[in-house]
């Protein structure tokens, strides 16, 4: 996984409780490394589970609502990293869209070793659905873009999970 998520990550975590609970995390997640990050090197997905069960086991909190809230984080975020990107879409249902043919390609132009997730979505009566799927156990992550997306697009709808399988590697979600 990229660098730039992991950043991204310890700055969620300090955002969250500040730098002195961010070593504390890094310390217990103990990471090969110590969780000196670069954003342009890679490493493995499995290191972000390790961060999150520390955060997780120093707060007393669920690490899938960890998770949900480092994907709502990272969407603001990617407001900041790639404004050009996400100024493209009218809408959140615009851009949820285009995540494969678009957000992910320009992800592999820039990040050419990356691997992003599957993301397909489809209208669905009056609802539109969301399907994510990656061989990484990140769904909340995933549904915690989603929502950051709605907000940040002024869209008040609901959002729901159809259907997950509980390793994490897939799920779908409704909005309407």
């Amino acid at each position: 996984m990229k660098g730039i998520i992991y950043a991204e990550l310890v700055g969620f975590l300090d955002a969250t409780g500040g730098p002195s609970f961010t070593e504390q995390v890094l310390e217990g997640a103990e990471l090969p490394h110590g969780g000196a990050f670069s954003r342009v090197s890679r490493y493995p997905w499995e290191q972000a589970v390790q961060v999150v069960t520390s955060a997780s086991r120093i707060t007393g909190a669920d690490a899938n609502d960890l998770c949900e809230a480092f994907g709502k984080f990272l969407f603001d975020r990617f407001t900041v990293l790639y404004t050009e990107l996400i100024e493209r879409y009218p809408t959140a249902e615009g851009m949820l869209a285009h995540i494969e043919d678009h957000i992910h390609e320009e992800v592999r132009v820039l990040y050419p070793d990356a691997v992003p997730p599957q993301v397909a979505s489809r209208k669905d009566g009056d609802g539109f659905v969301v399907e994510y799927s990656s061989h990484r156990p990140f769904a909340h992550i995933a549904f915690g873009l989603v929502q950051g997306c709605m907000k940040h697009f002024g869209d008040t709808r609901s959002i729901d999970w159809l259907d997950r399988d509980p390793s994490g590697r897939t799920a779908f979600f409704r909005i309407q």
